[in-house]
């Protein structure tokens, strides 16, 4: 199974307009590494795209993907939903046109709940159903579809609160012959971790807030950090989880430009728990099972 980090940052890309930091100045002179757009993987034999953040465009054309059959989406979240409309682009009939309808649209997969969440927002009945862009489906918590050529994907749902929907944050799990890849890009705080596998290859996660830069300065002030880490996941909880689940390889995303590291700096981390088979995800970065 081959796996490509589209985008690896999150809420907060790499470079953030109009800053003039140590971590955004290279990254706006130098490309990558350094940048960093939103959260997005491509599944290859699935011909599937885990989340559409409002940067999807860019990031299929860098990596030149031509087909796109499937698009999952983990949860409501502008920053993993924002760029849905690129379904417009996909399946789209030669011209001259007679209609707007696609020939083959995408699939447009999630929970019950991030759809009821994300409908309105959207306008996903008038501007993806009714004209034919998409065709959307349902995948519950623990339930498993096929998606052709031998994969399935099995849904593993969390809740974003404490006693919230247990669908509300969905990670992926791929499946293919014997290789496995689950993709939970985000929110993964109250996953519970007896539905990972024990066997599981590959764990693409989100990284987990930083409390301080690397040479120590507080990133978040106190109360802000107290109430952040209450309901976000930290890099210490993203830690523990990996120690957990034990997967043979873990590729950290959703890298925010908050977190005030550079690639470099994230190499040396990943050094210090080599333990753990963890490493930073870029963008574009491929990834072979």
């Amino acid at each position: 199974m081959r796996l490509t980090l589209l985008g690896s940052g999150g809420d907060s890309q790499t470079p953030m307009p109009t800053c003039e930091c140590r971590v955004c100045d290279p990254a706006r002179e130098e490309g990558l590494p350094h940048a960093r757009y939103g959260n997005a993987t491509f599944v290859h034999e699935a011909d599937a795209v885990v989340d559409a953040p409002e940067s999807v465009w860019a990031m299929l054309n860098r990596e030149d993907v031509r087909d796109v059959a499937y698009i999952f989406l983990s949860h409501h979240h502008m920053d993993h939903v924002g760029g849905l409309r690129v379904v417009q682009a996909i399946g789209r009939p030669q011209y001259p046109l007679d209609d707007w309808d696609n020939e083959d649209p995408a699939t447009v997969v999630m929970s019950e709940t991030t759809y009821d969440r994300i409908a309105d927002s959207l306008d996903i009945e008038a501007q993806y159903d009714d004209r034919g862009y998409a065709e959307f489906e349902f995948l519950a918590d623990g339930e498993t579809m096929a998606l052709g050529d031998g994969v399935e994907v099995t849904g593993l749902g969390a809740p974003l609160d404490p006693g919230g929907p247990a669908d509300a944050a969905m990670g992926y799990l791929f499946e293919e012959s014997d290789d496995s890849a689950l993709v939970s890009p985000d929110e993964t705080t109250f996953l519970d971790l007896e539905k990972v596998p024990e066997d599981l290859d590959l764990w693409v996660k989100e990284c987990g807030m930083f409390r301080e830069t690397p040479d120590g300065d507080p990133i978040l002030s106190d109360d802000l950090w107290a109430d952040e880490r209450d309901h976000q996941t930290t890099f210490d909880q993203t830690l523990e989880q990996v120690r957990t689940v034990d997967p043979d390889r873990t590729v950290l995303t959703e890298i925010e430009e908050i977190y005030r590291r550079r690639p470099d700096e994230y190499a040396r981390l990943a050094a210090e728990h080599a333990d753990l088979s963890v490493e930073f995800g870029r963008d574009g970065m491929d990834i072979e099972l």
